[in-house]
């Protein structure tokens, strides 16, 4: 008995230490490139909360400019973020890019977490993204009909919920490895019309393509030697379900375009469909790019932890260029004219 109680000993010691190095390792990988944009602190519901902001030097005041806003994923900050490349494209193409920080990596999205019960009764993460918004609206000349928000896995639910509970605010946004929150399928009544783009892995082993409860599991021969079942990090629908309750929102009834992308790097192991639904309200339109065999990282982007932990990386396609080329084209158009409340119509 004592012999099986040292080896667990043994297990778990090796396995902590193995989880130090990959935390290492992740950690010096986001910490090559140096964050981006300048840091902006502010107290917001009695705590000190903070943002990056990186505006391009063609910024004029007398021109609006659009506004992204880029959420980091579970474990992250907005230094990581920053550095992911994502500025590069504001510089280029002229769009101001806000990253927010959330309090203890983690953003309050919707999913009502065991593992973040405490934290997500406390912190109001929606209300914190609108104040962020309305700061960088009250210093720059910003195009109102151009506010956009992506984010990446955690990041990604909590872009969900905002597009869902400000949809007024957003004309478009990203969802990257990522579905919605459970919970919010139950209250899902937006206002407005958004486009939407999804961009998910069909064999993310943290975020499950067809719905279910988000798991993170680096070390399952771990789960032997504990004694207390492990607390549910909430559970999501699948991205296909997602998508049909967008497009009955936007009030799109036209079959998707789906186009096979071209396989540039075969050597990725996953390919990716694109399905590209339009002509719904307000020219919004939903877009999925669906990573066959991918898993829970952004395509095009540098592997940052092992492949048996995320699963494996698509190197077809630009993950941030596809996401900018599609908030590019899908500014806010007015609403109709020949509605005498188009908004009404569109709850």
């Amino acid at each position: 008995m004592s012999s099986n109680k040292g080896k667990g000993i043994t297990v778990l010691g090796a396995s902590v230490i193995i989880l130090f190095t990959i935390t290492g390792i992740a950690y010096s990988q986001w910490q090559r490139p140096d964050p981006t944009g300048e840091r902006v602190l502010f107290t917001h519901e009695g705590r000190e909360r903070q943002y990056r902001i990186f505006v391009p030097e063609r910024y004029n005041d007398n021109t609006t400019t659009p506004l992204v806003l880029c959420f980091h994923g579970g474990g992250g900050s907005d230094d990581q973020a920053s550095a992911m490349g994502l500025t590069q494209f504001a510089k280029k193409k002229g769009f101001i890019v806000v990253y927010p920080n959330a309090i203890n990596k983690h953003w309050n999205d919707g999913r009502e977490s065991e593992l973040f019960v405490e934290h997500d009764n406390s912190i109001d993460d929606v209300a914190f993204a609108m104040a962020v918004i309305n700061r960088v609206k009250d210093e720059y000349t910003i195009d109102s009909d151009r506010i956009f928000s992506m984010g990446i896995s955690n990041g990604g639910f909590m872009t969900q919920r905002l597009a869902i509970e400000h949809s007024e605010t957003f004309s478009a946004v990203a969802i990257v490895i990522a579905t919605m929150a459970k919970p919010l399928k139950e209250s899902f009544a937006p206002n407005h019309p958004v486009s939407i783009l999804y961009l998910n892995g069909t064999m993310d082993p943290i975020v499950p393509y067809d719905g279910g409860e988000v798991v993170i599991n680096l070390f399952p021969r771990l789960a032997k030697f504990s004694s207390k079942p492990s607390k549910s990090r909430g559970h999501c629908i699948s991205t296909d379900e997602a998508i049909e309750l967008w497009l009955k929102q936007n009030g799109i009834a036209n079959q998707a375009a789906v186009t096979k992308l071209a396989d540039k790097d075969a050597s990725d192991g996953c390919s990716i469909e694109r399905s590209f639904w339009s002509g719904g309200k307000r020219d919004t339109n939903v877009a999925l790019y669906k990573v066959v065999g991918g898993g829970h990282s952004l395509p095009g982007r540098d592997i940052r932890m092992p492949e048996n932990i995320v699963g494996k990386t698509n190197q077809d396609i630009d993950g941030f260029e596809v996401i900018w080329d599609f908030f590019e084209s899908h500014g806010r158009k007015p609403a109709a004219s020949n509605a005498s409340s188009d908004d009404a119509s569109e709850g």
